[in-house]
């Protein structure tokens, strides 16, 4: 990296390096039988640099590539107009790297995951079942000509348990990831045993506003809604309903939504950004009221203000040095509220559980619409699931659906589209669009 960039300091005005190293062990079994173990190990080199107010970039696979500033000079050419200045802060360093974790074997991978399932086994033998487990290092290195340098590794282990129809289709599914190493609750296996069991009984949905409880993965797809509101870029675009709502109470107050980079063993803890700014614990709505927007190097500067430490090369569909910083939460927290989920369940006269979607991605994001084919889903009939639900869809717009919250679950699990966002709770929200064919 210090051979980059003395390089490129010889020849451009500033200048950024950024290296992603990643390693991956996934491990599957279908129908409880072993089917694939693979692994991954890339390293990915980005470099940025500024020349007569114009960005380069280029990338590479190490660091050892003798023609990587040369290809960056080059772009800068037609590279777009630029006025940042790359960061030299102090940060604090967070839990993020467990050893243990980072020292399992393939073979001490297997054993979990037969561990898992034999417990599946003792509840039911005869349900099929598909299992993910995988363990992960994420290595981050930023230096760039100011004097920042700075580096962590974040370990990862991710389990998804899922089960199969009598057609052969996935039924139903639990999935946790942590930094740290864990055992999946029996709980949760009980759980899932539960409602494949309940989604055995098909049923077909009316078309009419209803109660829906969002697990917390399905809400993770409305709160990306609101992320897109907050995102700088999308503020200096002028495409953000949130532009100059700062302040204003725009959700129930039961809504509360926190950025903390700093949990202990956080699927995205860390303590700067891939730009090198430190990151730091911040409110995003408290009590229904909006208090912050996120910002990266470039949209922070466009808008005139600082970068809020969420400049991250990671967006829907990619993750890598290649990719460009943009406004990125890292590890989302919704507080809960004091109901089990049973006891919401039980409130509800008719209505849906959704435990998950398709099509998270369509619909006007920017504008917080939502249109989710419900998959899976459950039909509520007087306080209990009466089967799964069919050919449904639930759709709104968040700005109106979360100015009412009916109610937070106590019980908390992953936000998630496409990918894990943060915690938070089961919401119920009482009065949804609901389509469907009953």
């Amino acid at each position: 990296m210090e051979d980059i960039l003395k390089l490129a300091a010889q020849k451009a005005d500033a200048a950024e390096v950024v290296v992603m190293r990643d390693k991956e062990t996934p491990v599957m079994f279908e129908r409880g039988q072993l089917n694939k173990i693979s692994k991954k190990d890339t390293t990915g080199v980005a470099l940025r640099l500024v020349k007569d107010g114009q960005l380069g970039f280029a990338t590479s696979t190490t660091l050892e590539d003798p023609g990587l500033v040369e290809r960056a000079l080059a772009t800068a050419k037609f590279g777009e107009k630029i006025d940042v200045n790359f960061p030299n802060e102090g940060f604090t360093d967070v839990e993020s790297y467990d050893e243990y974790l980072a020292s399992l074997t393939e073979e001490e991978l297997i054993d979990d995951a037969h561990s898992i399932m034999d417990k599946m086994a003792a509840f039911d033998p005869a349900i099929p079942i598909d299992l993910f487990i995988s363990q992960s290092e994420k290595g981050i290195e930023v230096g760039n000509s100011s004097g920042f340098r700075g580096n962590y590794t974040r370990t990862n282990l991710g389990i998804m348990i899922s089960t199969r129809s009598p057609q052969g289709f996935r039924e139903v599914a639990r999935s946790y990831l942590s930094s740290r190493y864990f055992s999946f609750p029996e709980m949760w296996i009980s759980q899932l045993v539960e409602r494949h069991h309940q989604a055995q009984n098909r049923k077909s949905v009316p078309t009419k506003k209803m109660p829906v409880i969002f697990s917390p993965g399905t809400f993770g797809t409305l709160v990306v809604r609101l992320l897109a509101g907050i995102d700088g870029s999308n503020l200096n675009a002028g495409t953000s309903p949130l532009e100059g709502k700062i302040g204003k109470k725009l959700f129930d107050e039961k809504l509360s939504i926190l950025e903390d980079p700093h949990r202990s063993w956080g699927l995205f803890s860390c303590p700067f950004d891939d730009e090198g700014v430190p990151t730091s614990p911040k409110e995003i709505v408290k009590d229904g009221v909006l208090k912050s927007y996120l910002y990266d190097l470039k949209s922070a500067k466009d808008a005139g203000c600082k970068s809020t430490g969420n400049g991250f090369k990671r967006g829907f569909w990619s993750a890598g040095a290649g990719d460009k910083p943009t406004p990125t939460p890292t590890n989302l927290v919704i507080p809960g509220g004091a109901i089990p989920l049973t006891d919401l369940i039980g409130q509800i006269d008719e209505g849906i559980l959704i435990e998950g979607v398709m099509g998270a991605h369509t619909g006007n994001i920017n504008a917080g619409e939502f249109s989710l084919n419900i998959n899976p889903g459950f039909y509520i009939k007087d306080g209990k699931i009466a089967g799964r639900a069919t050919d449904a869809m639930a759709s709104g717009n968040i700005y109106q659906a979360l100015t009412n919250i009916e109610a937070l679950s106590s019980e908390q699990g992953l936000l998630a589209m496409f990918g894990p966002i943060g915690y938070g709770p089961y919401v119920m929200l009482p009065d949804v669009s609901v389509t469907g064919k009953g």
